[in-house]
């Protein structure tokens, strides 16, 4: 669906769903700031966490800052918002080459209960159809650490391809754990997508909780 950028108080268009994406910007620095500071939230954050609020908070600071006033900015920083339950979540659209016409997409959400099932993977949805349909890219990239399955089995539901994997990367808990690499080419979405618009009586909503009710069977 084109067009699924939004701003505060418009409507969100179908798919039917309380949760859309927007723009970040500088009111929405408070909810980032929390959730960053929670360390549930930072266990699925690339790289080490921040080391305190302060810093946390110059750091979104500048992201958003850099967001405005550039007509081909190398990062695009979105909101998961919903009318219902508010800010849901983060999407990072970085390292754009709008040369090449490619990104690196990082999806995170703040509430716990919001990280696996429908909202995160209408979010992954929407921001993809940000990418392809809003910024005209050819491919877009994804880094997902090994222990997060709902996001890369949800990511691979899309069409995307595993590249690579990076053995005995991350620290997590004690322990070291993989990241893989994603690639998904606009050609290998819209195949998803055409395939999805052709099945009649199935909604996007009952495929990712079908792929919920797997991932469970498998566990």
């Amino acid at each position: 669906m084109p067009g699924v950028l939004l701003q505060k108080g418009q409507k969100a268009m179908p798919i039917k769903s309380e949760s859309f994406i927007r723009r970040a910007e500088r009111d929405d620095l408070d909810v980032i700031v929390e959730w960053m500071e929670d360390e549930d939230f930072q266990r699925f954050l690339y790289g080490d966490p921040a080391r305190s609020p302060k810093q946390i908070r110059e750091q979104i600071v500048g992201m958003l800052g850099r967001s405005v006033g550039h007509t081909m900015p190398g990062g695009i920083y979105l909101m998961v918002d919903s009318h219902k339950d508010g800010p849901l979540g983060l999407v990072l659209l970085q390292n754009i080459s709008w040369r090449n016409r490619n990104c690196s997409l990082d999806v995170y959400l703040g509430k716990k209960e919001f990280r696996e099932g429908f909202v995160a993977g209408l979010a992954t949805f929407r921001a993809l159809e940000y990418c392809f349909d809003e910024l005209n890219l050819h491919r877009v990239s994804a880094y997902i650490y090994a222990f997060n399955r709902p996001s890369w089995r949800t990511f691979e539901m899309t069409g995307a391809v595993r590249e690579l994997e990076l053995e005995n990367h991350v620290l997590r808990d004690g322990a070291l754990h993989a990241i893989y690499g994603y690639g998904l080419l606009r050609s290998e979405f819209e195949q998803f997508r055409k395939k999805f618009t052709r099945m009649e009586g199935v909604t996007l909503k009952s495929m990712i909780a079908d792929l919920v009710v797997r991932e469970g069977a498998e566990t």
